[in-house]
């Protein structure tokens, strides 16, 4: 799926009531042109800076607390204290997350826990979910293998 910056900016502007500076559309272009990755905002700053536009590390900051409150982006915490950011797409599954605690790296995977967990936990249980994630912290391939720990 191709997403467009300007598709992105007109839902905020339509109907998240949400005033659209140009640093604003910089930072969506950077979370847009890395999708694939969850970026700090000492990342976005860089990669703002690299590209000769630079994004005071304030006005990120701020930008990202309004674009998590509208429900634009996705802040995870991955255990290393720092927030890390993602856009959110309707249509994606519920992702979970394997964590390496040697290196760091993040791999996403669908499937762990069932779609409709929420309205089961709803349901079974009067619970109403807001937000569900599920993080397993363990060792990548590479790292067991550099440890000797492959099995």
């Amino acid at each position: 799926m191709e997403l467009k910056a300007n598709d992105i900016i007109n839902e905020l502007v339509e109907t998240k009531d949400i005033r659209i500076t140009s640093q604003r559309r910089k930072i969506l272009e950077i979370l847009i042109e890395n999708r694939d990755k969850h970026l700090s905002v000492e990342d976005i700053y860089n990669v703002s800076k690299k590209q000769g536009k630079s994004v005071a590390i304030p006005t990120i900051y701020r930008t990202m607390d309004i674009l998590q409150k509208s429900g634009i982006v996705i802040k995870n915490d991955f255990g290393d204290g720092i927030a890390k950011y993602e856009l959110y797409v309707k249509e994606k599954e519920t992702i979970h997350y394997l964590i390496c605690k040697r290196c760091g790296k993040i791999i996403e995977v669908t499937g762990l826990l069932p779609d409709n967990l929420n309205s089961h936990l709803l349901e079974e249980h009067g619970f109403q979910a807001i937000d569900t994630s599920l993080k397993i912290y363990g060792y990548c391939d590479d790292c067991m293998y550099q440890e000797g720990k492959f099995q």
